[in-house]
């Protein structure tokens, strides 16, 4: 039976069905969380010694008191702990980051990514297993492949004409994708194209906004998200003009009015930000040669470590992304102000770190002006909203389903909280600091292998 099982589903996969066995309880079973504090997304109080009661994959009922538990009920203790929904990261592509990334996602109080980009047999392969309890991870919305002009890697595919970029698009639908993701040298009729259709097509669209399009176009041809804060001065904003004439171009961006028009016709039109900020201050370290090497690098694929060592920016070129780095903050700071919907999202590729990444991206929110809350609200709620899920997830309420973290510590005190990880509870499933602790191990080992 063993031999079996290797031949039939993998090593790999092996080892997450043994690991899920020896980790969490089944989703059937009832799960109750006492005395905790409840995080309340909607910016309301928070709401002191509750009980959640779970029952399969769903939050059964929330009271106070005294409470009659089911025979064999799971009791977790919350005295003292504080619960949140569990946490979206809006921007990943898992076919780089390889199936390594899965557990740590989850080991960081991560059940839910937005995959914009990558080889869609491979992660709808994920996404059954996960969703068979074969693998554990996140529930994955995915767009398939990254749409371009040209490809630039194997995980992009070229839109072509305006009428080929239309059956690109159908045919996408067709595969069943969640939404499409666009590039930066897609046509601009072709661009205009892809949005009309996928407007017919009912599919959301994400991404940059190419080098042709204007920021305005891009809010008011109906784009839903925008990913990547620089998007915005690639193109129309900074054509013609070099690479260290940026810090200026953003001053008088920001000091024109010209912004502000802008952002109020993002809040108009509904058009959501990933800023993807963190990963921006990462990769300046990164690509520093004197920089101390990230410890936490060892939890990135191997083949991706390997691919990008010694990669390395002249000393002018970090001079230039250490002056872009903080008038790119204040963009962000303007865009909140503004009240633009901002997304959590940390572009985890390459040798990006997965996981650890998106509590980065909550601290590098707040030092941008956002509360504590308002940054939780963009792992949380935000993402439910963008994605027509509330119904479903975004915050502790009766009725949505078991994805919550419990933390040690009260993160609208300080967001670093999230990183103070107690539990996770996926779809019902427990799992304890030990068994967390056990997923890290568990992605640290697949990515030495991958």
């Amino acid at each position: 039976m063993r031999a079996y099982l290797i031949r039939t589903i993998g090593f790999p996969v092996l080892i997450f069905v043994l690991l899920g066995t020896a980790l969490g309880n089944q989703a059937s079973t009832s799960v109750v969380i006492t005395h905790v504090t409840i995080i309340d997304t909607h910016g309301g109080p928070a709401r002191r010694d509750m009980n959640v009661i779970i029952e399969g994959d769903r939050i059964a009922s929330i009271e106070q008191g005294k409470i009659k538990l089911r025979p064999g009920a799971i009791v977790l203790d919350g005295r003292g702990k504080f619960l949140i929904p569990g946490l979206w990261d809006m921007q990943v592509h898992l076919s780089w980051t390889t199936v390594s990334a899965l557990p740590l996602l989850v080991a960081n109080g991560i059940t839910n990514v937005r995959d914009m980009g990558g080889r869609l047999e491979e992660i709808d392969d994920w996404r059954t297993k996960i969703r068979a309890g074969l693998l554990v991870g996140p529930d994955i919305v995915r767009v398939g492949p990254m749409l371009n002009g040209k490809s630039f890697n194997r995980y992009q595919l070229v839109t072509g004409t305006p009428a080929e970029t239309r059956s690109v698009v159908r045919t996408l639908k067709f595969l069943g994708v969640d939404g499409l993701e666009i590039e930066r040298r897609v046509e601009r009729d072709s661009y205009f194209a892809l949005v009309d259709e996928a407007r017919d097509q009912g599919l959301p669209v994400g991404g940059h906004i190419p080098i042709t399009i204007t920021p305005e176009e891009a809010t008011d041809s109906g784009q839903t998200t925008i990913e990547h804060i620089e998007t915005l001065f690639e193109g129309t904003l900074s054509a013609g003009k070099k690479e260290e004439e940026l810090p200026a171009i953003i001053d008088r961006f920001l000091s024109s009015g010209a912004a502000d028009s802008l952002f109020a016709r993002f809040l108009k039109n509904h058009t959501a930000f990933t800023p993807d900020i963190a990963m921006w201050q990462w990769s300046m370290n990164a690509m520093d040669a004197s920089s101390v090497p990230d410890p936490l690098s060892r939890y990135v694929a191997l083949s991706s470590r390997n691919e990008f060592k010694n990669q390395h920016a002249s000393p002018e070129e970090l001079k230039n992304l250490r002056q872009m780095f903080p008038r790119l903050l204040n963009v962000v700071r303007r865009m909140h102000q503004a009240g633009v919907m901002l997304l959590a999202g940390t572009d985890i590729a390459g040798p990006r770190i997965p996981g650890f990444s998106l509590h980065n991206e909550l601290a590098m929110l707040v030092t941008a002006g956002l509360t504590p809350a308002e940054a939780l609200e963009t792992a949380t709620l935000n993402p439910a909203i963008v994605l027509k899920k509330t119904n479903d997830l975004g915050s502790v309420e009766v009725g949505k389903v078991a994805n919550l973290v419990l933390l040690d510590a009260n993160p609208l005190e300080n967001i670093d909280n999230t990183r103070r990880i107690s539990t996770v509870v996926l779809k019902g499933k427990v799992f304890n600091r030990t068994q967390l602790d056990k997923l890290l191990n568990e992605g640290e080992r697949l990515a030495n292998s991958n």
